[in-house]
């Protein structure tokens, strides 16, 4: 995604809910305009710079539940001043602070006057590679005295002004790793701990853990599965040596739910080829050979006993 200039309040809410999550609006000034430059550095990073006259964006209750997201907002406020609300937490920012926002919480951001952020969406998984619960870290304020705060702002800046032809796959994957280093860092010393290597074995669970979460998504593959994790493709392959590749990982998860739904007798009215497709196998003939391979019978056999 470009640059998005916007000149209305229904314009602003469109632009933040497709360039973040989905959010509601409570107000704007008048005559308000605003502009949204976002960039997607992939293994899911985005990055984008917001500028914008007074408003208050508000993640509802009801969108929290609707629209969940396995993301964090990262608010790094550049010019003039916001202060967030979430649950029991306030925050004020000035230039040059930051805070984390969950969106599995219900929070508002309310900009007075006219304001300049730069939002960085990160997967969850850096969480957890930093060790520090979510909570702990949740509109907490960091202040600018931080290096990797000072610069996460410095590169993720030059990340959102390049053009589209200017960030080549290569840059922009190490672009990604370095803000995903740092990133982890900050994390780490806001709460407290030392941020070291995550442990072979912590990453292993946490991959398998994440297939298991989702698999059921149609759009779930490799490339999705390492950025949750937050690790390359070749690193994820590494790490899931003991189990197979990742593509057979991840056909194996599928098959077994489709084994347990085959099973059940609340879904005997769906068909095999229904079930099937539903786990990825558009194909039936392709569904009962991956079946007959992973367990040795067909998935005809599990329905007669429910017939």
């Amino acid at each position: 995604m470009g640059l998005i200039r916007i000149g209305s309040d229904e314009e602003w809410r469109a632009a933040v809910s497709s360039s973040f999550y989905e959010l509601s609006l409570s107000r704007v000034s008048p005559g308000f305009t605003a502009s949204i430059q976002q960039r997607d550095l992939g293994r899911g990073v985005r990055v984008a710079e917001v500028t914008s006259g007074a408003t208050e964006l508000w993640r509802t209750s009801r969108l929290v539940t609707t629209a969940p997201t396995d993301e964090v907002l990262l608010l790094v406020q550049l010019a003039g001043r916001s202060r967030v609300r979430q649950a029991d937490r306030t925050v004020t920012l000035s230039a040059g602070m930051a805070t984390l926002c969950d969106p599995l919480v219900e929070y508002r951001v309310e900009n007075a006057t006219a304001s300049q952020q730069l939002v960085m969406m990160l997967p969850r998984a850096v969480l957890r590679a930093s060790g520090v619960p979510v909570d702990a870290l949740r509109l907490r304020p960091i202040g600018g005295e931080v290096g990797s705060l000072r610069a996460l702002i410095a590169l993720g800046g030059e990340a959102v002004s390049f053009t589209d032809d200017g960030l080549q796959f290569l840059e922009s994957d190490a672009v990604t790793t370095a803000m995903l280093g740092l990133t982890r860092s900050l994390f780490a010393r806001v709460g407290g701990q030392e941020a070291g290597p995550r442990p072979r074995e912590a990453l292993v669970a946490e991959a398998l853990e994440v297939v298991r979460q989702h698999a059921p998504d149609p759009a779930f593959d490799v490339d999705a599965w390492a950025s949750r994790v937050g690790v390359s493709r070749r690193l994820l392959t590494d790490l899931l040596r003991g189990e197979g590749t990742p593509s057979a990982v991840l056909r194996t998860e599928r098959l077994r739910r489709a084994r347990a739904e085959l099973s059940d007798p609340l879904e005997a009215r769906r068909s095999i080829a229904e079930i099937g497709a539903r786990w990825g196998f558009v194909d039936a003939t392709t569904f009962s050979r991956a079946f007959k391979r992973e367990f040795g019978d067909l998935p005809s056999d599990l329905r007669r006993p429910l017939a």
